[in-house]
Order: structure tokens, then sequence, then C-alpha cells
């Protein structure tokens, strides 16, 4: 007895065991979430030619799994299985489904003679269930997104064949980094998992599905943050312990039939479901493009409408914070508050919770800074009002119109965060003289048994937005409320007092005119015969002569500046604190705060015999910083520089204002969610360009100067590099200009382990990224300009 599988994209499969058919995770519709988010490939789902199934499964509440859109074009009478997740049967009951069964863990019945299904569990926190199906001829393993243990692996096969196909999570999916100030990329151990998972299982054939959410219309500039492993290499990981192991990976519209051990492939057999010839990018190439916050025109959300563009920030920073200190449960003496969740977070970490200051921002429509709150996070997890001045350890930035959504119901959490609508750095565990806490991001998170713990702002504002919803059926309710008008719920928002302190309103950014005063010793010269050489900024550093005074420089980068030989003439020593690479978005860092760089700053201040600095804010004359590039360069405020040294107990002085000049960046320095936008250019393709980055590393790459055909000379690039080099300026200026300006985009396409393999050497993978990416963008200025001397090192 056979078992088909039709594949409808993602995760919507139909089952065919005998004459019982199974409808999985349905999603009917093109895109979800109001049109942030679909799937690649690309498919078109035909509802009227749809198989009327026996039953309907729906594996968890994710949303990617979970579509109310589709489900209410089912039929009523259908019966539906589902976990026990009190979100799926509200949802379920509101939509009039009459018959729904909960699965539990290991819950397994037949519905036909010689068809056996078993529901597997999972260690993901929400409910969630993976199906075995078994008939005489085939067996079949669904994980879906399930993660499992290996003494399930066992019970499960009870000592039998292994399954015929399993249909496996295979993918690494980075759905958040770039948003959530973390660097780009994958885990180091991301396939040890993986290849366990084959170990103990010993498919025959696997099949990688789901394939991931991708991102439409605004959210479209996260496709090339979501998938850092090429197939390839993931293909060589399912494939570790068993080379003869098949991977397929059949298309929406598929068919794959299992019997006897054998399945048969059939494409374009399935007449409900289509592949489409709409394009879905999914390669891998952070450094080309990140989306600005700001909401756009139109709903934010389905079933609902935005709040009006007009709408006071600070006013929703005040719903989102009602009443510090006057929520129920506040501690009037101390003004502290207690918010559901926090606590019991501090109750896990056991005294480990890390004392945190954030700093929420909302924005406008043209993503200019509107209101701003300052809190602190205590170690006993209660949250107090901070004044606005205060050094923030974390940042977190959403749009007004967003965040009034949010807080209604009409814009669900995941669809914000999954979909670009929320930013975050944290500048804060750069200055702690340990490596830093580990970082929790959701109540779901595991903590760590050792070491300390912070929670992150998306973190934080997930679970101040849960208390004030006070249900997570509001959003539910809402988009259920537009596809059922005819039974609207009331809604279960509590009215709660107003804010105080209320949140403070920002001023307009307004360009200033440059500061008056003598001019800065010449010293970007220094730097960019520094960069051109492929070399860390600060390697610059260190004593110089301009106009026969001599002076000593610092500059921010990961290494190790020299100590200085005779002294500065007036004993102060120059800071040059502008960022050109570490964490910086254009050369695929995302949105978030250069640590590295600032730790190794710190410490080389501390051991410096200079005790007196002024910092050197002026960009060369020639030139020009466009605003989004402005918010990046300059990401070490004048407060947070002093605090963190003061906190170190650094007895030096920083002479004069700490900051870029106001002329350069416009205020745009507090606004670092402005992304970057994609580098525009003639469409000439692509070519190879290879370089040695030592004696035993070759490194092959990709110079993209517009959407083309690919150089087949490559067809495993280790980066993809693209730079506009118009300005008239040859090397080694070119490279400065390049960086300062922002007219570079480059991608490192490599794991961390495949990095470390690469280089023949240990290494930061972080560091060789950029290094490889100076000298790529040195021999680009080299070849735009090639007769301005030899080729950099590093070239080949």
């Amino acid at each position: 007895m056979p078992v088909a599988l039709e594949l409808g994209g993602h995760a919507t499969v139909l089952i065919r065991a005998d004459a019982f058919t199974l409808l999985c995770d349905p999603h009917l519709h093109d895109s979800y979430r109001g049109g942030l988010l679909g799937f690649a490939p690309a498919r078109r789902v035909l509802p009227h030619a749809l198989p009327r199934p026996d039953a309907v499964w729906i594996s968890h509440s994710h949303r990617d799994h979970f579509d109310l859109a589709s489900l209410a074009r089912l039929d009523r009478a259908l019966p539906v299985l589902h976990p026990d997740d009190p979100r799926i049967a509200h949802a379920l009951r509101r939509l009039g489904f009459r018959d729904t069964v909960v699965v539990r863990d290991w819950t397994a019945f037949s519905p036909r003679r010689g068809v056996e299904l078993t529901w597997t569990p999972s260690t993901m926190a929400v409910p969630e269930h993976g199906l075995s199906v078994r008939t005489r001829d085939a067996f079949v393993w669904h994980m879906v997104d399930s993660l499992v243990t290996p003494a399930w692996v066992r019970r499960l096969l009870a000592d039998g064949p292994p399954p015929d196909v399993l249909l496996a999570p295979c993918q690494p999916i980075e759905e958040t980094r770039s948003v959530e100030g973390v660097p780009p990329g994958v885990d180091p151990d991301w396939s040890d998992p993986l290849t366990a998972l084959m170990a103990q299982v010993r498919p025959a054939h696997v099949v990688p599905l789901p394939e991931g959410q991708y991102g439409l219309g605004e959210a479209a500039w996260l496709n090339g943050h979501k998938f850092p492993v090429p197939p390839w290499l993931v293909d060589r990981a399912l494939r570790a312990d068993d080379p003869d192991r098949r991977v397929l990976r059949p298309g929406p519209g598929d068919r794959l039939t299992v019997t006897g051990g054998t399945v048969r492939w059939e494409e374009a057999a399935v007449e409900w479901v289509r592949a489409t010839d709409e394009p879905r990018d999914r390669s891998y190439r952070p450094g080309s493009w990140i989306g600005r916050l700001a909401a756009g025109p139109g709903p934010a959300a389905e079933g609902g409408r935005s709040a009006p563009d007009g709408h006071s920030g600070a006013a929703a920073l005040d719903r989102l914070f009602p009443g510090l200190p006057g929520l129920p449960g506040a501690d009037a003496s101390s003004g502290r508050v207690t918010v559901p969740g926090l606590p019991e977070l501090a109750a896990a970490a056991r005294g480990r919770l890390r004392a945190t200051a954030y700093r929420f921002v909302t924005v406008g429509a043209g993503a200019e800074p509107l209101a701003e709150r300052a809190v602190r996070l205590g170690v006993e997890g209660t949250l107090s009002a901070l004044p606005s001045e205060s050094v923030p350890d974390v940042e977190l930035a959403v749009s007004v119109r967003d965040l009034d959504d949010l807080l209604d119901g009409r814009l669900g959490y995941s669809a914000a965060q999954y979909g670009g609508r929320l930013r975050e750095v944290r500048p804060g565990p750069a200055a702690d003289p340990d490596a830093g806490p580990a970082v929790v991001t959701s109540r779901h998170d595991p903590v760590p048994a050792t070491g300390a713990v912070m929670l992150s702002g998306t973190g934080l504002f997930a679970i101040l937005l849960r208390a004030r919803l006070g249900s997570a059926l509001v959003e539910l309710d809402h988009e259920l409320d537009a596809r059922l008008p005819d039974r609207p719920v009331p809604s279960v928002l509590p009215v709660l007092p107003p804010s105080a302190p209320p949140a403070r309103t920002l001023p307009p950014v307004v360009r200033s005119q440059p500061r008056a005063g003598e001019q800065p010793p010449r010293f970007w010269p220094r730097v960019a015969r520094c960069l051109a050489r492929g070399e860390d900024p600060s390697a610059a550093s260190g004593t110089f002569t301009d106009a026969g005074r001599t002076h000593y420089l610092g500059v921010l980068g990961r290494g190790e500046w020299p100590a200085p030989g005779p002294g500065p003439d007036d004993g102060v020593g120059l800071l040059v604190l502008t960022s050109l690479l570490d964490a910086q978005p254009h050369l695929g860092g995302g949105v978030r705060f250069p640590d590295s760089s600032y730790r190794r700053l710190l410490a080389n201040i501390e051991r410096s015999p200079v005790r007196r600095w002024r910092v050197a804010a002026a960009l060369p004359p020639e030139v020009r910083v466009p605003r989004w590039r402005a918010a990046s360069l300059f990401p070490v405020s004048a407060e947070r520089l002093r605090a963190d040294l003061a906190r170190r107990g650094w007895d030096g002085e920083l002479l004069g204002p700490v900051g870029p000049d106001p002329a350069v960046t416009g205020g745009a320095e507090r606004c670092w969610w402005l992304g970057v936008p994609p580098l525009e250019g003639p469409s000439d393709g692509r070519r190879a360009l290879v370089l040695r980055e030592s004696p035993g590393c070759r490194l092959h790459g990709l110079v993209e100067t517009a959407p083309g055909p690919e150089d087949p000379a490559v067809e495993q690039p280790d980066f993809r590099v693209r730079a506009a080099l118009s300005r008239p300026s040859a090397p080694p200026d070119a490279v400065l200009h390049a960086l300062l300006g922002g007219d570079v985009r480059f991608s490192w396409l490599l794991p961390p382990r495949e990095t470390v393999r690469k280089a023949g050497r240990a290494v930061d993978p972080v560091a060789f990224a950029e290094r490889v990416a100076l000298l790529a963008l040195a021999e680009l200025a080299r070849r735009a300009y090639p007769r301005t001397g030899p080729p950099p090192a590093g070239t080949g």
C-alpha cells in the first residue's frame, strides 16, 4: 500500500494512504500576514481543484503553519486534528469547525485498515507535533518544525526499519538576526543537530521541508539575510553518515509516491497547486540591502485599519508603558513595576539577570525619531523609569503606526518581528569586562545554567506587549472579526491609567553648521594607506608628524594600539571613532553596534599612557556622506564613551564635544535604523575575482555590478562584492572614500566552520570576512585605476 505526498509549498502537504487523505498545515493563498510574507518557491493554489480531504491536521500555531484565511475556505464539517493549543482551539471554535480533535504526544490511530498514524512529540516551547505514516509498504515521517530527542527516535523506530522518506526541517533560517543587533550568519554548530538526526533516523530519502518564510513587499530585503547556508552545504550535512542517501528537493505541485523502499518523483503532477514563474531569490547576501524602519502606506495588518500618520509617538509609548509607576502591582515607594513574565525570568536566572537599561524609540513615516522612553530592568525582574539622558544598554525602534497596530492587536508580534518592523542594537554588553551575558530573546528561550543573562529589547517588548493586550487571543480575534463580521468579539484590552512620567518627545532633526576651530591634523591619508593594504583601521594608530608637530592617533578597530614613541606635543591624543568596518551594514553586518572594536577601544584607552584625548570628527572634505551612512558611521556617542570609561575607573580626560560633526551627519547618527539602500549602477553582469589572503588561502568571489548571469567559473563563491568607485580618487583613497560614503556592498557566504577551514588557520570568522572585504575593495580600486601602482598584497 503506497503513500503519496502531494506538495503544496512550505509545509502544506496532502498525504494519501490507501483511500485516506490528510491535508497538513493548509496555506491556500499566495501571501499571509497582511502581505508581508509568502513562500519560496512561489506557487499558486487552486482551492476549487483541491480534493476534499478526510481530515485536516494543524501541526502548531506558528502562522506559517496555522493560517486563518485558509482555514476559513474549508468545509466546517471537516474533522480538524490539532495539538492542545488554546490559540488553535479558539480560532477553530470561532470559525465554526464542529469536529475538532486534540492529538497529544504519541497519539496513534488507524483511519483505514493497514494505515497507522502516530503523532511524535517536539521539544519546542509551543505545542507541536510531527506525524509518522506507516502502511505495509511504506514508512514516511513528516517532522514539520519539530525537534526530537534520541529516545523519541528510538521509540518511533522500535528496532524496526528506518523511514523510507523523512520530511525534515533542514535549512537553517535566521529570521531576525539582522534586525536584533546580532552579526549575520549562522552558529558554528548549525550542522551538528542535523547530522546527529540523520545518524539516528537513517532515512533512505530526505526531503528538506519546510523551506522557510519569504519576505514580500517591504519585507523583501530580509530574504538576503534569511538563508545563510547554501543548499550544497545542507546536502553535505544530510549525507555525512551515508553518502548514498538521496536528498530530494521537489517543488510545489510535485508528487512523491513511496512504496517498497522506492520513491517515484512526478513533477507538476498535482492539479490543485502550480509553481509559478515568479522569481524568489533565496541567495545569501546580507550586505546588499537593509530596508529602513518606517511603516509604509496603507493597513499594516490583516483585518484592520492602521493608526493615522500624525499619531503622537509619545502617546504610543505611554500606552506600552502604562502607569510607570502606576501599573497595578507597582510599588509606589520604589517606583518599580512588576510585569508578568519578568519575575519568572529573574527566578530562572537565579540572581544572574543583568540589570539593563533600555531605550524605546518611535519613528515616523520618514524614519525620523519622534519620541523615546528609557526604563531599567532590575536583577529581581522589575521595571523602573529612567531619565531620558540615561545611557542605554539596548535600544529598540518601532514606527509609531506599527506600535499602535501592535497595541490594538491589528498587527501580530511575529509578523512585525519576521517582517523587519522592529529594530534593535545592543551597545551595552560591549563595555562589560567579561565576554558579555547570554542574551535571551523570548520568554520561551531556555535560560543558561551558568553565566550572566540579559533580556533582549525585542524580548522585553514582547513581554510588555503581551501584558498590555492581556491575552494572546486579541490578535486572532481582530483577524477573525474581519472574516466573520456577523460575530464580533468584544475587546479584552484592559483600561489602564495614563503613563507617569510621560515619554519624551524628541525635537526634529535639523542640519547644523560646522563647528568653528582650527583644522585638525591630516590623519586620513594614514588611515587610507592602512585600508588599501587590507589591514584593520586600528593599524593606522600610532605616532605621526603633521605640519612639524607630533601627534598620537588612536583609531577605532579590532587591533591593539602601539605604545607612543615621543608623546604628542600638546599631550593630547587624537581619537578617531569613525566606524569603518566592524558592524557596518554595507559590509553585511546588519544593524548592530561594533562590539569587538568598541571593547578593544576601551581597553586601548585604559592601557595608553596618553590620558587626555580629543575626538577628531571631521571627514575628508571631498567625501559626501549620505544620511543613511551617517547613521552608522558614528555609533559611539559622547555619553556612552564617557560613562563606560568612568565605570571602568579611568581617570583621564576627554576634551571638548565627543561626537560627529553635525554638518556631516545632520543629526542622523541617532537614527541607526535607516538601513542600507541597494547600490545602483549599470547592468553588466557578474565576474570572478580571485584573492590570495595568505600563502595557503585562495578565495573565489563574485563581483556584482547589477543583477545578471552568474560567472560559470564560480559555482560556489566564498563572497560577493559590489562597489561604485566612480569618484575621482585613486588607491589608496578610493578604498577609504568607498567605505566612508557607503559605496561598497560585501557579503561573506561561508558559515564559521567553513570559514576557518578555508582560512587554513584559527581565525575570527567575522574579522576574517572584514579583511577579505578590504582586500577585494583594494583590488577593485586598483583595477579601476591601473596606473596608480602595484597590486595590493593579498591579490592573485
